[in-house]
């Protein structure tokens, strides 16, 4: 999608996919700051354990904690986390308001992050539940979430008016949810997992009859506000919708 955007726009430039394993960031770091290379986004298992080797850091990207996209200038690391934003934009697309609601976050990681800040930015009753307890915990306490024990993990699903997964369960795992099919929420579910764009999880919300958001919305809007990041222009949200749909 950013391609097709760097192409309709007539940018020479070229988005590519880069594997860098944990123990080998350091070293990208290093050669992205000698690189030619305008900036980059970061995925699972970097958009946290970043932030100490970046010369600045956005003040939204300190809050949540975690980046997901870098501006290179000069050789220096700027840090900026796009994340909120796009999903905050996937939620208005799909025309949901999150004022006073009560929702419930699956998953404590990078994403969880992102997340839990433009829904309590945007003034959301925010509940957490995560599989490791002690990270949910610290979340809870650092962005003034309600923590959810796993005994009451049912009650609270069925009580919340919207229900997120951010952790990669389902992540080209088409037959596998974080929950049980008979857990729902009241009004919607939302997945970012976007391989597949349909997963089990939002399958089965869409088969009670529930609101879905898919993972797409998320994706198209934290890249858009990536490129503009990069390249201080705005892409054409539509073409990187249709492209990356296209691809998926």
């Amino acid at each position: 999608m950013h391609n097709a955007a760097f192409q309709a726009l007539g940018i020479d430039a070229q988005y590519e996919a880069k594997d860098v394993p944990p123990e080998q960031l350091l070293t990208a770091l290093e050669e992205l700051r000698q690189s030619e290379t305008w900036g980059i986004n970061l995925s699972i298992p970097h958009k946290e354990t970043v932030l100490e080797h970046l010369d600045s850091v956005s003040q939204e990207a300190k809050i949540i904690g975690a980046v997901n996209t870098i501006v290179v200038k000069n050789g220096l690391l700027e840090g900026h986390n796009t994340d909120a934003y796009g999903f905050m934009r996937s939620l208005e697309e799909a025309a949901i308001s999150v004022k006073d609601s009560r929702i419930l976050i699956l998953g404590a990681g990078g994403a969880a992050r992102a997340v839990a800040y433009g829904l309590k930015q945007a003034g959301a009753n925010v509940q957490i539940w995560n599989r490791s307890h002690e990270r949910a915990r610290a979340l809870a306490t650092e962005f003034d979430l309600q923590l959810i024990e796993t005994p009451t993990l049912p009650a609270s699903i069925r009580t919340a008016h919207g229900l997120i997964n951010t952790t990669s369960v389902g992540l080209e795992q088409p037959d596998i949810s974080p929950i049980a099919t008979e857990l729902q929420p009241k009004e919607w579910v939302c997945d970012i997992v976007y391989r597949p764009l349909e997963t089990t999880f939002l399958k089965n919300a869409r088969e009670s009859n529930l609101q879905v958001v898919d993972g797409l919305g998320m994706l198209v809007h934290q890249g858009a506000k990536a490129f503009e990041l990069w390249t201080g222009q705005s892409p054409d949200t539509t073409l990187m919708r249709r492209v990356a749909l296209s691809k998926l």
